[in-house]
């Protein structure tokens, strides 16, 4: 035990020291600063603080090991040895520079590593002390026998359950009985299951890696960060479903659009494809094939639902062709939005055409009837 303890604090004050000794030159060090992640120096600061606590916790048990009866002593001497290397380690530059003899200082990232080696190994002492004082303290219990007869007395399901939960069932409750009782009351060391301790070691060194990619070297973008980007594509996914909702409007469920944009995207399709027939303001003229648009008067009804249903289907009979194989609906929805704008917008144009269009009144009734659609049956309008 004396030699393994001696082994491992003398590796972690050979790390600490020849971190200094090996340092970098004033110019080299800002040198490798440019090149190196950029570790802050708090970051340097907490793995001293928990170098610390790991110190204090060496100290601590090498105090319990020293009160059971085992040489102790040497544990807490070569801890204390090792936090003095670590104070001297992260004393301030000015003391440094003070001092006859060259001790060149180190980068924020060279220090960064250092110290989590030195964690490593402190934690890997820790955890050989604590396995030195449970082995005392089963000593000191008695041993617990557990035999190949008993192996055998269960099965293989049952082998691995006890390997994973380390359970003494009641008949060998006597091999972890502690000698003391308290009115009668007698306790059993019971161990914690394997399973919960690993899955506990599992979490300290997810999280000790968790802050190294997060807050350390930045791989991992933080919880802010990480909100906003979803946000973004969040965004951008409900920008993108929206446009092919919007391919799925019909007569039934188009609705008029009144935003400068809709409008403004309306009049580009219109101009494009439509103004040969209704002339460039949609008001026609005198000998064109289509009507005047922007008087209110409807040969096949007005509104967004006519209006649409009628660049849909077209007229074919009249000349108007049917728009649904060139114009997706939500472009269908545009123009008919972008005419209906129109109305009253513009003077002069071809005469009136058809019937004085109306939207009817809207019902309070909830139980009424829909009012009847406005469309008329093309054979009983008059022809062009």
């Amino acid at each position: 035990m004396r030699r393994i303890e001696r082994t491992l604090l003398l590796l972690t004050a050979t790390f600490i020291g020849g971190g200094m000794a090996f340092g970098q030159t004033p110019d080299a060090t800002a040198a490798a600063d440019a090149t190196a992640l950029n570790i802050p120096m708090t970051t340097n600061y907490f793995l001293l603080a928990t170098a610390v606590i790991q110190v204090i916790v060496i100290l601590s048990l090498s105090g319990i090991i020293r009160t059971i009866g085992a040489p102790g002593g040497a544990w807490a001497r070569r801890a204390g040895g090792a936090g003095v290397l670590l104070f001297a380690l992260m004393a301030p530059g000015e003391t440094h520079a003070a001092t006859p003899m060259v001790l060149p200082l180190m980068s924020s990232t060279s220090l960064f590593w250092w110290l989590v080696a030195v964690n490593l190994l402190l934690f890997i002492v820790v955890l050989v002390q604590l396995n030195f004082v449970r082995g005392m303290a089963s000593a000191l219990n008695g041993p617990r026998e557990r035999t190949e007869a008993r192996k055998e007395e269960h099965g293989f399901a049952q082998n691995v359950l006890e390997r994973l939960t380390r359970s003494v069932d009641v008949a060998h409750e006597e091999d972890v009985l502690m000698h003391h009782d308290y009115d009668g009351i007698r306790e059993l060391d019971n161990v914690l299951p394997p399973w919960w301790l690993w899955l506990f070691y599992g979490t300290i060194i997810w999280g000790v890696v968790y802050v190294i990619n997060v807050h350390v070297i930045h791989v991992w973008p933080d919880q802010r960060t990480a909100y906003e980007q979803e946000m973004a594509q969040a965004k951008a996914d409900v920008a993108a479903y929206m446009a092919n909702f919007a391919n799925l409007v019909d007569e039934n469920t188009a609705k008029e659009l009144t935003d400068e944009s809709s409008i403004a995207q309306g009049k580009a399709i219109f101009t494009s494809l439509c103004t040969a027939c209704h002339g460039p303001n949609a008001a026609g003229f005198e000998g064109s094939v289509g009507p005047n648009l922007t008087d209110g008067y409807w040969l096949h009804g007005g509104g967004i639902r006519n209006v649409f249903h009628t660049i849909t289907y077209g007229v074919p009979e009249k000349g108007m062709i049917s728009w649904k194989d060139q114009l997706k609906p939500s472009e269908i929805q545009l123009v008919a939005s972008f005419i209906l704008s129109q109305k009253g917008q513009v003077e002069g144009g071809k005469a009136p055409q058809g019937e004085l269009w109306e939207p009817a009144p809207a019902s309070t009734d909830s139980t009424a009837a829909p009012a009847p659609s406005a469309v008329t049956d093309s054979s009983a309008v008059a022809q062009m």
